[in-house]
């Protein structure tokens, strides 16, 4: 699996990192095994939506924190380009009287 430089799971690595706890003790307090936090930093797998708000909880962070650079994406796919990663979304917005 193709590992993004702003993935989810390198944010998880990076705040995990920053604090300097192991895996293990993030495992032991929050109650999630730690092969899955393993794999969730490594890219293996993804962390469903409960699992990322244990983990935003945890490390004090909002989940939007997490998601931040993967929504860009997306928007960028379906409305527009790297300048513009709404595209013409919201000059159509603009247009419409209140």
């Amino acid at each position: 699996m193709k590992h993004r430089k702003n993935s989810v799971g390198i944010k998880l690595r990076k705040l995990r990192g920053l604090t300097g706890y192991t895996i293990r003790y993030v495992a032991k307090q929050t109650g999630l095994a730690p092969i899955r936090i393993s794999h969730w930093e490594r890219g293996i797998r993804k962390p469903s939506t409960t699992n990322l708000v244990i983990l935003a909880a945890f490390y004090g962070v909002m989940v939007d924190e997490l998601l931040r650079d993967l929504r860009l994406e997306v928007i960028q796919k379906i409305h527009g380009r790297p300048g513009r990663p709404y595209g013409d979304y919201y000059e159509k917005i603009k247009e419409k009287p209140p």
